[in-house]
């Protein structure tokens, strides 16, 4: 089986479009209710913008009075692998806001998560309630943008500099990953003629290893991150 690198360049040398899903909704809310009081919790999904980035959720709880104590425990898993856990109590009716730390190593793609809440009264009757409920939400690789800065001949080789970066204007998710160029041939195909890393900064610079023909077309591919998808310039000319 291929690496996704090495299917990611595959595909650039046979000039396979890859399907895109639909995207999923971003948020889940589950709620749950007792006769001491109810829970409702929203999971917020999204895409990475960093290595491991905090994915919001929300804890409303509601009609529960100063002396019902309250937790909720959630574990979240990833099909394929990737679990995170986090708990929160308190008292009372309120709305406590949170976070799940996801890594990219965790990957990316849909994940539940298991909400288990218990209410107590602390005080008189001390009746105690526990619940549990089930919520979806995705994580997804940030959206990248490849950009061509300057292609130029120096001497016997052809110099490509540009940008990564993503939906935020950071290279937090597309630094180390790999660009690769492609020149346009006289009769209209297109031929791989290097790759390179990009920086921590966003920054690559590619060496096409001959002079270029003036006017030539080419374009640039980032092959992609664990935490950004893959994209492509626009076609410019040397």
């Amino acid at each position: 089986m291929k690496s996704p690198k090495a299917a990611a360049l595959a595909a650039l040398t046979t000039g396979t479009l890859l399907a895109v899903p639909p995207t999923p909704a971003l948020a889940d809310t589950g709620s749950v209710p007792t006769p001491i009081g109810s829970v409702a919790v929203t999971i917020n999904g999204g895409e990475f913008t960093e290595e491991c980035t905090e994915f919001p959720y929300e804890i409303a709880v509601s009609d529960a009075a100063s002396d019902v104590q309250w937790s909720v425990e959630i574990d979240a898993r990833r099909r394929g692998g990737g679990r995170v856990s986090d708990m929160v109590t308190g008292y009372g009716t309120t709305t406590s806001p949170a976070d799940l730390q996801i890594c990219s190593g965790d990957g990316a793609g849909m994940w539940t998560a298991t909400v288990r809440v218990r209410l107590a009264e602390t005080s008189g009757a001390t009746r105690s309630f526990n619940r549990s409920t089930t919520l979806r939400f995705p994580v997804s690789k940030a959206t990248s943008t490849t950009t061509v800065s300057s292609a130029s001949v120096a001497g016997s080789r052809t110099i490509v500099t540009g940008t990564v970066l993503d939906s935020a204007g950071s290279a937090a998710t597309t630094q180390f990953g790999y660009v690769a160029v492609k020149v346009q041939r006289s009769d209209g195909t297109w031929k791989l003629s290097g790759r390179e890393q990009v920086n921590s900064s966003g920054n690559y610079r590619i060496t096409i290893a001959r002079a270029v023909p003036s006017g030539t077309g080419i374009q640039v591919f980032f092959l992609g991150t664990e935490e950004a998808k893959r994209s492509e310039s626009a076609v410019t000319t040397v």
